[in-house]
């Protein structure tokens, strides 16, 4: 199939939160890894620089230099321990608690060249970080979701500055799996409102044969 990028950006971006905001999401069957050249590929990550098992294994075989990136960026933070406030959407008030970085951050990979392959396009690998673990230890479904919320918000602000630095290319469109809904056990109508209240243009991929707005 032929995916149709989106623009990467509206044209005013809003903050995520609970604003009812016009849906900027399209959700289509196939393959992520068929998304067009420049666009960027975002997936959720824990904080420990680990990718090694389901839709994040696949993109550690694909983008291994992108992968040595992440783990160094999470190894750094992980010993510096510096934190950071969010805002706790489980409540009215949305108080701020604190959460180690890179919890409820995005971190934007460039295409990386010893990644090119023949036949393979060139994209860009954007790491949600939204659970600090994984396995037996992944986080708490709340959690994840505010961790979402708060990293979507700062992928939205890195987005920003990319584009108005304008020395460096940016993503030309933005394209994503059903984030959290795998190994995270996050229902994915629970990301998806993040997602829309996010105010970002993304395409979904999904598998084909799956419908496209379950969990």
């Amino acid at each position: 199939m032929t995916m149709q990028a989106q623009p990467s950006l509206p044209l005013s971006v809003q903050a995520a939160g609970p604003i009812s905001t016009p849906t900027r999401i399209t959700e289509l069957p196939g393959d992520l890894f068929d998304a067009p050249e420049g666009s960027a590929l975002i997936h959720a990550c824990n904080t420990q620089g680990s990718w090694g098992g389901g839709i994040a294994g696949t993109f550690k075989e694909r983008y291994p230099t992108a992968y040595q990136v992440y783990r160094s960026h999470c190894l750094g933070l992980l010993r510096s321990r510096e934190t950071h406030k969010i805002r706790d959407m489980q409540t009215h008030n949305m108080t701020s608690i604190s959460v180690q970085k890179p919890l409820g951050t995005a971190l934007i990979i460039p295409p990386q060249p010893a990644d090119s392959r023949p036949g393979r396009k060139k994209h860009w690998i954007i790491c949600l970080f939204t659970s600090a673990g994984y396995g037996r230890r992944v986080d708490r479904r709340e959690q994840i979701i505010n961790h979402t919320y708060a990293a979507l918000r700062d992928l939205q602000e890195k987005l920003v500055d990319l584009r108005l630095d304008g020395t460096e290319p940016v993503p030309t469109a933005l394209f994503s799996c059903q984030f959290n809904s795998g190994l995270f056990g996050v229902p994915w109508r629970d990301t998806r409102v993040a997602l829309d209240q996010s105010g970002l243009h993304v395409t979904v991929i999904y598998p084909p044969g799956q419908t496209g707005k379950t969990e």
